[in-house]
């Protein structure tokens, strides 16, 4: 598998990967900031979702998926969409009144466990 390295920043990308959108500015955190992404969500992902009720998280997982439409995450950005799913997630496990890790233990078929 190809990779291509990120210094020493210690991240790197494969062919399969999912990737993030950044802005590429090298004047800006090196390049690495999130402008495009942050962009994305308040365009793209909140017309697309605002208003739309989703059962479950799946169903807006698939959903952003299916919107982004591309094997890599690439058009939306993989960061994008995962910020919009960790924003569905936290809002479910406050109105369901659990943690949001006793939200994702659920999510799996699991027991909430916190381990030291």
């Amino acid at each position: 598998m190809r990779r291509r390295g990120l210094g020493a920043l210690g991240a790197s990308t494969g062919a399969a990967e999912a990737r993030e959108l950044r802005d590429g500015d090298p004047s800006r955190y090196r390049g690495l900031g999130c402008r495009r992404a942050v962009a994305s969500i308040n365009r793209d992902l909140n017309q697309a979702t605002a208003g739309r009720p989703f059962g479950s998280q799946a169903e807006l997982d698939q959903f952003l998926v299916a919107l982004d439409d591309t094997p890599d995450k690439s058009r939306l950005g993989a960061n994008a969409l995962l910020a919009v799913s960790l924003a569905f997630a936290r809002a479910a496990a406050l109105e369901q009144d659990m943690t949001l890790y006793a939200y994702f233990a659920n999510l799996v078929g699991r027991s909430p466990v916190l381990r030291g």
